[in-house]
C-alpha cells in the first residue's frame, strides 16, 4: 500500500476573503482526496516547498505549528499502522485532521463548566481529592459570577477576566483566595489548550496582570505563646467532648512542630515509638521523626485511656473503620476540620483573642514562638518541612525579625 500526504494551497477554489483554502491532500494507491484544515492563505504568503505559510502571513505563529502538528500525528499513525499491518483508509487520516483542528462535531470546543466537571472527575478518579476540591470551589465561584450560565472557551476574553477580578474584590475575597481561583482557572485553560479543546489563539491570560497572584502576601496568622497558653488554660465543660477534642488537636499540633490537621487525623499508635513521633506528611510525602514534647505526651495519655476511641487504630476519634475509601477519609477529615476550627475560634474569642484562630494558626504560631526565642530561620524551616527559606519567611513575616532587632539594639 502506497500512502502519501501533503499540505497544499488549493488555488482552484477562491474563498470569499480573497484567499485560497489550505488543505491536506491524501494519496492512497494513486487515488487522492482532500480534507480542509479550515485555514486559508494568499499565494504570496504560501511556501509550497515547506508546506507552510510565510512570516508575512498574519497567523504565521499559530498556523505553522498547527500544520506541523497535523503532519506529525499523521506520520505517527502511519508508522504504527505499518508496524501492525493495519490497512489505512482516507477516513482514518481525515479523522486525525478533524481531531487536531477541532472540526469534528463530537470534539468541538467544550464550554467552561463542562470541562471543569470533566477535570474534577479525572482528579477524583486519580484520588487527587485536594485538587478536585479546589477545582470544585473555583467552578462554583465562576458559576456565581456568570449567574450559572455556561461560557464557551472562545468567549473568555481579557475583559471577562478583568470583570471577574472586580467581582471577586467586591465580594471581599482576599488576595490569597483570588490567587487560588485565578491560578486554578489558568491551569484549567492551559489543559484545555493542550487537549485541543480550545485553540491557543483564544488564551486570555497573556494580557492579564497576573503577577500579584503568583506569590500573594499571606494574612498574618500567628498568635503569641501567651495567647496559646490562654487557649490551653480555658476551662471547658468535661461533658463537652467535641470542644475538648478540638482544643486538644490544636494544642497537639502546636507542640508537634505545627503538625497539619490532615496528618494529625491519620496518626495511629504505631506512629508513636520510644518517646518519638514518626509519620509521613501527606502533602509532601516527606518523613518526619522527632522527640515528643511533654505537653504532647499528656494529650496522648488522655486518648490512650479513652473508651470508645477510634475502632480503626487511630489515636484521635476522627477516622473509623467505616471510612474505608480515599474519598470518605478525605471528606471526613474536612468535615471534622471545619467543626474543630469553629470550636477553636469560639475558645479564642472567649479568652479575648481578636484574631481568627484556626488549626493552621497553631503551625504559624509554632514557627513564631521559635523565632522569638532565637531559633534560626533555617532550623525552623527544616522542622516545618519547607524546601526553601522563602516559605519560612512567609510564616515569620508578621513578626519582623526579633533576633536581628535584639542584635542591632545591643550593638548601638
Amino acid at each position: 500500500m502506497s500512502v502519501s500526504n501533503k499540505i497544499v494551497l488549493r488555488t482552484a477554489k477562491l474563498l470569499n476573503n480573497g484567499e485560497y483554502p489550505i488543505m491536506l491532500r491524501i494519496t492512497i494507491n494513486r487515488q487522492s482526496q482532500f480534507v480542509s484544515i479550515k485555514k486559508s492563505s494568499t499565494v504570496n504568503n504560501w511556501d509550497e516547498k515547506g508546506q507552510c505559510v510565510l512570516k508575512s502571513h498574519a497567523d504565521c505563529k499559530t498556523l505553522n505549528p498547527l500544520l506541523k502538528n497535523i503532519m506529525t500525528k499523521i506520520d505517527l499513525y502511519l508508522l504504527n499502522a505499518a508496524d501492525s499491518e493495519t490497512v489505512v483508509s482516507f477516513n482514518d487520516i481525515k479523522a486525525i485532521v478533524l481531531k487536531v483542528t477541532n472540526s469534528n462535531p463530537e470534539i468541538k470546543a467544550e464550554t467552561l463548566f463542562k470541562f471543569f466537571e470533566s477535570e474534577i472527575k479525572r482528579l477524583t478518579d486519580e484520588e487527587r481529592l485536594g485538587y478536585a476540591a479546589t477545582y470544585k470551589s473555583t467552578l462554583n465561584c465562576l458559576k456565581n459570577f456568570t449567574g450559572n450560565k455556561d461560557v464557551p472557551f472562545v468567549n473568555i476574553t481579557l475583559d471577562f477576566l478583568k470583570k471577574y477580578e472586580v467581582y471577586l474584590v467586591k465580594k471581599g475575597n482576599a488576595t490569597t483566595t483570588r490567587s487560588v481561583y485565578f491560578r486554578t482557572f489558568r491551569t484549567l485553560f492551559k489543559t484545555a489548550i493542550n487537549d485541543k479543546i480550545c485553540p491557543e489563539i483564544h488564551y486570555p491570560f497573556k494580557g492579564f496582570a497576573f503577577g500579584k497572584y503568583n506569590n500573594p502576601r499571606t494574612k498574618k496568622r500567628a498568635i503569641s505563646k501567651a495567647q496559646i497558653d490562654l487557649i490551653a488554660g480555658k476551662e471547658i465543660d468535661i461533658k463537652n467532648d467535641a470542644m475538648i477534642n478540638s482544643r486538644n488537636y490544636f494544642m497537639f499540633s502546636f507542640y508537634c512542630r505545627g503538625l497539619n490537621f490532615i496528618d494529625l487525623a491519620s496518626l495511629k499508635w504505631e506512629n508513636i515509638k520510644d518517646g518519638e513521633i514518626q509519620y509521613t506528611r501527606a502533602k509532601t510525602k516527606e518523613d518526619f521523626q522527632f522527640k515528643l514534647h511533654p505537653e504532647a505526651f499528656k494529650i496522648l495519655e488522655h486518648y490512650r485511656e479513652m473508651e470508645g476511641n477510634s475502632d480503626a487504630g487511630y489515636i484521635f476519634p476522627i477516622l473509623y473503620k467505616r471510612h474505608n475509601t480515599p474519598q470518605s477519609v478525605k471528606y471526613r477529615k474536612l468535615k471534622v476540620l471545619k467543626m474543630v476550627n469553629t470550636h477553636i475560634k469560639e475558645i479564642a474569642e472567649s479568652v479575648g483573642i481578636e484574631k481568627t484562630v484556626t488549626t493552621y494558626v497553631a503551625r504559624h504560631s509554632y514557627a513564631t514562638a521559635l523565632r522569638r526565642n532565637g531559633i534560626s530561620k533555617e532550623m525552623i524551616g527544616q522542622s516545618l518541612g519547607h524546601n526553601d527559606l522563602k516559605t519560612t519567611n512567609i510564616y515569620l513575616d508578621d513578626i519582623g525579625d526579633p533576633v536581628m532587632d535584639e542584635m542591632i539594639n545591643s550593638a548601638i
